[in-house]
Formats: C-alpha cells, structure tokens, sequence
C-alpha cells in the first residue's frame, strides 16, 4: 500500500514540476515584450551600412509571429534590435532578423524607408537617445549614387554604369547619369535597365 501513496507523490511532483515551468515561461515572455519600443512603420535596418559600421547580424529566427521574433532577441544578451517583414496576418511576419546595433559603446544602425517592415529597439538602447539619432524623419535625404567601382577607361573602351549600388530612403528606382568632369568628348548612351 505504501507504492501508492509514494506514485501519487511522485506524479504530483511532475505536475507541479511542469506547471511551474510553464508559469515561468509566460512572465518572462510578456516581460520580454514589455523591454522592447516600436520604431517607426515602413522602415527597415540597411544592413550593408549598419554592418559597415560595426552592428553584427546575430541570426534568422524561424518564427512567424512579431512577439516571436522579440522573444527570440531577448533570449541573446548581445541582442538589441529585431526587424521583421510583415507577414499575411494580423501580428504574422514572414522574415525575422536579429542584431546587435551597439559597436564601441555606439548605436551605429541606419534605417531606410521601405514599406512592409517593422523594426523593435531594446528599451535601455532606445532611451539612451542613441538609436533615436539613427531613425530617419519625414525628412528626404538626397539619393547616394554609386556607379561602381572607378576606372580608367581607354578610348574605344566602354563603361556601363549600373547604380545597383545607389541608395536613397524614399525609393528612387531610376537614376541619370552625366559627366561631372573629365574629357567632354566621351559619349553617353542611355540604356534602361530594371530590376
């Protein structure tokens, strides 16, 4: 009789046990969430810059909800920013993206405009006004073009210039090409290209 008692006791253990690990797990996710700010609507990290200026890419979560995407940032230390594709749904992301934004005691990330994105700044970064300097406005900035890399072209040679490499925060798709400096006697053929 006494194998009873001690089955019960041990099978109410393992309850406890689970029950208590799944309360635990609710706070910390609701806690999580609650150390995050929004950034602004329709922006997304340009990753080449940030990165160029020392933010490290931590990893791709596969998750599909924003508050997933959150709780994945929160479980790394190094974590303080998750941008996220919109998804189909309500709170549904199709892409999730973890960094950490801080070099040398510096936020060095940089936002650009570009609908279907949102992005989350740990609290204790975005309070310390470093990230808020970062965030772009409403404010249109001139468009940076980038031909490629410069050569030395020989006459009867030919150059394409691409500007796959040019950026600009409210979506410019085309750009115009001219000669700023150099023998006037070039000639400039325009040829569309779309991407």
């Amino acid at each position: 009789m006494t194998t009873l008692p001690i089955g019960l006791l041990l099978g109410a253990l393992v309850c406890l046990i689970v029950f208590l690990g799944r309360a635990e797990a609710q706070p910390f996710g609701e806690q999580c969430l609650d150390n995050f700010e929004k950034g602004k609507e329709d922006f997304v990290l340009d990753t080449d810059d940030s990165v160029k200026y020392g933010a490290t890419f931590i990893i791709k979560p596969k998750v599909e909800s924003t508050n997933d995407c959150i709780r994945s940032c929160c479980k790394d230390p190094n974590c303080n920013v998750a941008f996220m594709e919109n998804g189909s749904g309500d709170g549904m992301i199709k892409s999730c993206f973890l960094f950490d934004c801080l070099y040398k005691q510096k936020y060095v990330c940089r936002f650009v405009r570009k609908k279907g994105f949102l992005n989350y700044i740990r609290d204790a970064v975005y309070e310390s006004d470093l990230a808020t300097k970062n965030l772009p406005g409403e404010v249109d900035h001139p468009p940076e073009a980038n031909g490629g890399p410069d050569r030395v072209v020989q006459p009867q040679e030919s150059l394409t210039l691409n500007g796959n490499e040019s950026k600009d925060d409210h979506d410019n798709v085309t750009y115009q090409w001219q000669l700023v400096s150099g023998n006037t006697s070039a000639v400039i053929e325009k040829t569309f290209q779309y991407g």
